[in-house]
């Protein structure tokens, strides 16, 4: 790719918009358009292009956007992908990939990694159920042209199997053993060295494999306590007391693994608790939580919806940190495990529950929603979605998340080939969420850039890269404008077309993120504003 101006480098501190502030370790970024009509469009020599948004398109962007939600286990139909590439809904059958953006694996640690040094993705497909469920799962991703994210849980409690590898028990880990039906499960203690040292072991291997931005949304962690969801939790005091060192080693553990993939925990009341959502010490719980956020943690909850779970303690503490952190909304497992929350929930029917999750995560104003897995294609949460709630499914796509794009632009459309020029352009959000440029597995990585297109071929011949905008700082109806001043550089004369894109600068300046614009766009993503002739 042609070289670059880093240009309009006039940091001043990021504008937080809500909530406590936290040493997040965001780069310095511009202020908000708090001043209207104190820019100047007006420039001589320059074109003002008007754009309009495009709100329903799903632009794949990473962080936002529908999930797809999976397992490994006997539930899990050979048929996943047929079922879901032609799938029932209230408009007749559709491909639910063209919703979603991820496919989320939620699996226990022995499926992964079955042996000691024995992996599911070195496996081939024939050496086991799981390794061949694996293949197909993220074979089929791959094919649709969606992202994976996991977790890696490695609690057996109300589970069917050892969710923890044989071989760390083999190994000396000392644990406990719970009953599941008629079957009698082993779960390790999370303060015991052995576990620790080989879980720890088991991440660093998995981030080599999977440590991938252009492969993985997101890893959630820790897998620890009931259901891999941080709460329940069994130490081997037989109290808490262990709580905060074994929450500092294993947030310490994923994040040295997983240094450019955004990590997320749940956010609930009973964070690594030996509680299960009862008598529980809430400061104790923001405590923690607020400290894994300083460390890097995104969030997620995995019971959007359900009263008894999502309760106002959790609400508020989503207030806290909007737009601080991206947050995950999981609904529950409402249809096939928890049914008799509807009634106590004050909901009549299931439809109705998808509609209570809906309202709940806009509330929160989360980045991104779930389709939950049922191995039935006339019953469960994602047919719910899309058979009594398939116009919430689009208006996530149109509203939840972030959907970005400059309304308005200023650009030159004569300039010589080392004049000094300036643009001005306003970037608004349409979501409700935000742009996540502030976490340190971004570390303000996205940026807006300006390119010199090729008029045959539409590649960029020059480009400009603003640094001063962060785009976490876009929120729905609070545009930002910037004036950027950069030389042409000397470009060759002729006649091009000025391009607009949010370019990934870890990856050559790269276009990263879709806009949300009518118009015309190249294949790469550079929406096309005007020509311009340069002398």
């Amino acid at each position: 790719m042609s070289d670059f101006n880093i240009t309009s480098i006039m940091n001043r501190a990021c504008t937080m918009l809500a909530g406590a502030v936290l040493s997040l370790g965001a780069v310095s970024c511009s202020e908000d358009d708090a001043v209207p009509g104190s820019h100047d469009w007006n420039i001589a020599g320059n074109k003002i292009v008007n754009i309009k948004p495009e709100r329903y398109k799903n632009l794949r962007n990473p962080m936002t956007g529908w999930v797809l939600y999976t397992g490994l286990g006997d539930g899990l139909r050979d048929d996943f992908w047929e079922v879901y590439d032609n799938y029932p809904s209230s408009e007749g059958n559709v491909n639910v990939c063209d919703y979603a953006n991820v496919l989320f694996i939620r699996a226990a640690w022995t499926y992964f990694n079955p042996e000691e040094g024995v992996y599911v993705w070195d496996q081939p497909a024939s050496a086991s159920k799981y390794a061949r469920r694996y293949h197909m799962l993220v074979d089929g991703a791959k094919e649709r042209g969606l992202k994976l994210a996991f977790s890696l849980i490695c609690d057996s409690q109300d589970k069917h199997d050892f969710f923890t590898p044989d071989y760390v028990r083999q190994a000396g880990a000392k644990g406990f053993e719970t009953v599941t039906g008629t079957m009698k499960v082993w779960s390790p203690y999370c303060d015991d060295p052995v576990f620790q040292e080989k879980y720890a072991a088991f991440l660093k291997a998995f981030a080599a494999k999977y440590d991938d931005p252009e492969v993985t949304m997101f890893i959630s962690g820790f897998g620890l306590g009931k259901w891999g969801e941080s709460h329940t939790v069994t130490y081997s005091t037989g109290n808490a007391e262990p709580r905060e060192a074994v929450i500092d080693w294993v947030s310490d553990a994923y994040l040295s693994a997983f240094k450019r993939v955004p990590c997320v925990i749940n956010y609930h009341r009973c964070i690594m608790d030996t509680k299960s959502f009862g008598d529980a010490n809430t400061a104790k719980a923001q405590e923690l939580l607020d400290r894994l956020v300083a460390k890097g943690y995104s969030l997620r909850h995995d019971a959007f919806g359900m009263k008894s779970y999502y309760t106002t303690w959790e609400r508020n503490y989503a207030a806290s940190m909007r737009f601080q952190r991206p947050i995950i909304a999981e609904g529950g497992w409402v249809e096939s495990s928890h049914g008799g929350s509807i009634k106590g929930d004050g909901y009549a029917d299931h439809g109705e529950v998808r509609r209570g999750e809906f309202n709940e995560a806009k509330g929160a104003a989360v980045n991104m929603m779930d389709f939950r897995y049922s191995n039935s294609m006339t019953s469960g949460e994602t047919w719910r979605w899309f058979n009594d709630a398939f116009d919430l499914v689009k208006e996530f796509i149109a509203e939840g998340g972030y959907r970005l794009y400059p309304d308005k632009v200023s650009v030159p459309v004569s300039a010589g080939g080392n004049d000094n020029v300036t643009v001005t352009h306003r970037w608004s959000n349409l979501g409700w969420g935000y742009c996540p440029t502030n976490i340190p597995q971004w570390n303000q990585k996205y940026k807006v850039a300006f390119a010199l297109l090729d008029k045959s071929t539409l590649q960029p011949v020059k480009l400009y890269v603003d640094m001063e905008p962060c785009l976490n700082e876009w929120i729905k109806g609070h545009p930002s404008t910037y004036e950027t001043r950069f030389s042409l550089g000397g470009v060759q004369a002729g006649e091009y077309i000025w391009g607009v894109g949010l370019v990934d600068t870890t990856k050559d300046n790269e276009i990263g993120l879709q806009i949300s614009a009518k118009g015309d766009i190249t294949a790469e993503g550079w929406l096309q504003l005007t020509s311009v002739n340069i002398r």
